[in-house]
């Protein structure tokens, strides 16, 4: 691994933003010498430039299309790796060996989180050179940023490829080959550790520039909600402990939910709303997000789930048996679509086409063309239901959501249940975001009671499959490995009649992560086999 600090990359990502800070301070500091770590974060102007790359840093690390490890969703069941565009995407779908593109997508991903860990790593091992020039409180706010984002990588990282390095310098001047894989309980702890710290010190809402996506308080108790709930199962194995730190951090956000300002949007379309811009609804359901920049590609836009014949990559398109158990409402109706309408004049229905599978909805809209229009999405001349191949774009200007309040709702829901059973409370939180995705918030039809407490587990964890399918960030990958469920998801409710679509080998615990990508291993041979203990 090359841990360096890019301080071209952080300079030209972050020109724009040097305005928003004292251009003279920045001026006036002394030159003499490079801008190496051991001589930056004097003062708050020198932590900001690197708080403002880290930003960018991170943005790419997340948002890429493909080239990342998010190609390990087509193993999940709620999307298909069709093979028609991205031949990877077929090949976890079947659980082949990876191949030579795999190992090169998953490499680049790999690069991009540990460049944000490094930029992160700069800023936590250096920021208390500015102790004598900036007050602690707000110190220790900034540096917080860079633990979060320290956090939320490593948790990525973490759930794709188990046991993986363990950076904590901003540069190492020991050989590559020094660096050994650590198991995957020393990430959590690492995790946890920078989640407590910003826990603490991140503020209810930032001001200025900074609230277009800076991390907050709410945000680090979130994560740390899920990151629990994922130590609860599988790899990890902490069980009932880690339920009852899911659960407790849980309701410490909804108990604060006024305050933080978090609640579930009306209409679960409304979460896709590309013209949504942070902090305009008083009471929203966006947690984390990332200011994205309009001129980076990204899968969270239209083109990465329209079908070929629409200009799109097929990166998300519906496994049949997940599509057929998914429940009727808003939801179903927004998040999929199976009439698709060309600007030609030609109508074809799911198995007219390549895929012949319904495609993913909920990201197709944009925010570079008039056209949103769900609410007249049955009108004659609506965008929604006409010339679908029109603006289709890989790139998307909008704030991408990354975590969400109906969330942390699903997460106390399923954490109560599995310590004492569901309480009251968790059966509002389930029936909160059923009803939503049904009909809209205010509504009952959905409403469920009276179930025992495995029934009531079962159906959060459904639940959580339909409300954050087709690669979010909570994903349903991760469910499914934290639960076991793999090899359930790929047999018993695999609904696929094609013969393409059959498992190459049976799913094992070592194929629910991925393989240090062989240019690392090539590197520091030290790296390969990271899961030795599932052979």
């Amino acid at each position: 691994m090359k841990n360096k600090i890019i301080l071209v990359l952080i300079l030209s990502v972050i020109g724009s933003f040097i305005s928003c800070e004292s251009n003279e301070d920045f001026l006036a500091e002394d030159p003499k010498g490079q801008l190496f770590a051991d001589n930056l974060c004097k003062n708050e102007v020198e932590i900001m430039l690197l708080i403002n790359g880290l930003h960018g840093i991170w943005d790419r690390a997340m948002m890429r299309p493909y080239q990342s490890m998010e190609i390990k969703f087509a193993s999940s069941d709620d999307v298909i790796g069709t093979g028609n565009q991205r031949v990877y995407y077929h090949e976890m779908e079947v659980n082949m060996d990876i191949t030579t593109g795999g190992d090169t997508d998953t490499q680049r991903g790999y690069e991009r989180a540990y460049n944000t860990i490094n930029q992160a790593n700069t800023i936590i091992n250096n920021y208390h050179n500015a102790r004598n020039t900036v007050p602690e409180a707000r110190l220790n706010a900034l540096a917080a940023q860079a633990h979060f984002i320290r956090a939320f990588t490593y948790f990525w990282l973490v759930r794709f490829f188990n046991n993986i390095p363990l950076i904590k310098t901003a540069y190492n001047p020991d050989p590559d080959r020094e660096v050994t894989v650590s198991p995957s309980r020393d990430i959590y702890d690492l995790i946890i550790s920078d989640l407590e710290f910003a826990e603490q010190w991140l503020p209810i809402i930032w001001d200025g520039y900074m609230k277009n996506g800076a991390p907050t308080k709410g945000a680090a108790k979130s994560t740390m909600a899920l990151v629990y709930l994922q130590m609860a199962g599988f790899p990890v194995n902490g069980g009932a402990e880690y339920y009852a730190k899911a659960r407790d951090k849980a309701k410490e956000v909804i108990d604060h939910a006024g305050e933080y300002g978090y609640a579930l949007r009306e209409h679960y379309w409304q979460v896709w709303d590309p013209y949504w811009e942070a902090y305009e609804i008083p009471q929203d359901e966006a947690i984390l997000w990332i200011d994205h920049t309009a001129d980076d590609i990204t899968v969270r836009a239209p083109n990465p789930s329209r079908p070929i014949e629409f200009g799109g990559w097929e990166s998300m398109i519906a496994e049949l048996g997940f599509f057929n158990r998914f429940p009727e409402g808003e939801r179903k109706e927004f998040t999929f679509v199976t009439d698709f309408y060309h600007s030609n004049g030609n109508y074809y229905h799911y198995t007219d086409l390549k895929a012949a599978h319904p495609a993913y909805r909920k990201l197709w809209a944009d925010n570079f063309t008039p056209g949103w229009e769900w609410e007249n999405r049955n009108d004659p001349d609506s965008k929604w239901l006409t010339g679908m191949d029109q603006s289709a774009s890989w790139y998307s200007g909008r704030p991408i959501i990354m975590m969400r309040y109906a969330d942390v709702l699903l997460i106390y829901a399923e954490a109560k249940a599995r310590t004492d059973g569901p309480d009251a409370l968790a059966y509002q939180c389930l029936n909160d975001v059923r009803n939503r995705a049904y009909k809209g918030v205010g509504t009952t039809e959905a409403s469920v009671s009276g179930l025992s407490t495995e029934e009531f587990i079962e159906l959060v964890v459904w639940e959580r499959a339909w409300e954050f399918a087709g690669f979010e960030y909570s994903a349903r990958w991760f469910d499914l490995q934290r639960l076991e469920l793999v090899e359930k998801a790929t047999t018993e409710w695999r609904e696929e009649p094609e013969e393409k679509y059959n498992l190459r080998k049976p799913y094992t615990k070592k194929d629910y992560f991925l393989p240090i990508p062989s240019k690392e291993v090539i590197l520091n041979p030290n790296l390969e086999n990271n899961n030795p203990e599932f052979q």
